[in-house]
């Protein structure tokens, strides 16, 4: 896969809180450890894969971050 982000990650190794909603609609959580972040994506490491464009949220001691999943390597 070729690498099209427009600006340099941050790598991190931090574990943080992820919610979702499944297929039939029943919200989900996680804990994921979160391995790189930027202004315009993340990097989370999950138990299971989530299906291309999943809204996530990303809940961490300082607040939170929402976007949709975009890939996923499994």
């Amino acid at each position: 896969m070729n690498d099209r982000r427009t600006e340099p990650r941050m790598l991190c190794a931090d574990l943080v809180q992820v919610q979702w909603r499944d297929k039939p609609g029943r919200l989900r959580h996680s804990i994921a450890n979160l391995e790189d972040i930027s202004l315009s994506g993340a990097c989370l490491q999950l138990e299971g894969p989530l299906p291309r464009e999943t809204v996530v949220t990303i809940k961490y001691s300082k607040g939170q971050l929402s976007g949709k999943v975009r890939y996923c390597l499994y």
